[in-house]
Order: structure tokens, then C-alpha cells, then sequence
């Protein structure tokens, strides 16, 4: 009886080790193209290319992958040129992240860079953002 219950237990925990490889194995297919995509369209992009980081950082955050990296391509992106795109896409790591007060100030950052560069500049989606982190603030 002993040695019954060994083996189910040995059987047991070699199915559920199984089970969770091969259900990563599996997220991480998902996962590594969009990786894959964001990091050669960096490693293509020209040195002063902001967008492209931005852009690559972007789908990941939408993912919810390769954030580390994600992060380090926006921080670059704004190091180069601060626009609209790349601080919305830094409010969105932000809200990611569980930081809303942050978001916040990316996302007005974003708007105020926006009527600068445009006086007639227009983003209802990042203006409903706003909104709804500062009601969740309240």
C-alpha cells in the first residue's frame, strides 16, 4: 500500500511538473513574438529613432511582456524626444504597474506636450485615461 502511494505521489508531481512546462512552454511562444518583433524593429532602428522604441516598448506593455526591456526602450525613446506618443505609452507602464499617480503625470504630460507641438491637438482616449485614474483616486 506504501509503495502504491510512492508511486501515485511520484506520478502526481511528475504530471503536474509536465503540466506546468508545457503550459509556459506555451505562454512563452506568445510571448517571444512580440518580443521577438519590438526587438527587431529596435535593433533596425536608427539611433535617433524615438518612435520606434516607443512603439516597440508599447506593444510589450499591451502584451504584458519583456517589460524590463520595454521600459528601457522608453526611457530611451524619451531621452531622446519627448512627444505625446512616448509619454502615453509611459503613463500606460505606469497604470501597468500599479501606479496610478504616476500615470497621471505622464498622461497630462502627454496632453500638454501634444497642444505645444499642436495647439489643435486632440487625445479623447489618453483625456478618458485621465479621467478614470482620477476618479479611482478620488
Amino acid at each position: 500500500m506504501k509503495n502504491t502511494i510512492n508511486a501515485l505521489s511520484r506520478t502526481l508531481v511528475a504530471a503536474t511538473f509536465l503540466l506546468t512546462v508545457s503550459f509556459g512552454a506555451f505562454a512563452n511562444n506568445n510571448t517571444d513574438k512580440t518580443t521577438q518583433r519590438a526587438r527587431e524593429a529596435v535593433e533596425n532602428a536608427a539611433p535617433d529613432d524615438w518612435y520606434t522604441l516607443a512603439k516597440a516598448a508599447e506593444k510589450c506593455i499591451a502584451k504584458k511582456v519583456n517589460l524590463k526591456e520595454a521600459a528601457e526602450w522608453l526611457n530611451k525613446s524619451l531621452a531622446i524626444h519627448e512627444s505625446a506618443f512616448n509619454l502615453k505609452v509611459k503613463g500606460d507602464y505606469y497604470v501597468h504597474n500599479l501606479l496610478p499617480k504616476k500615470a497621471l503625470e505622464y498622461y497630462s504630460k502627454s496632453i500638454r506636450v501634444g497642444k505645444l507641438e499642436d495647439p489643435s491637438y486632440m487625445d479623447a482616449e489618453t483625456q478618458d485615461k485621465i479621467l478614470a485614474l482620477v476618479r479611482q483616486l478620488g
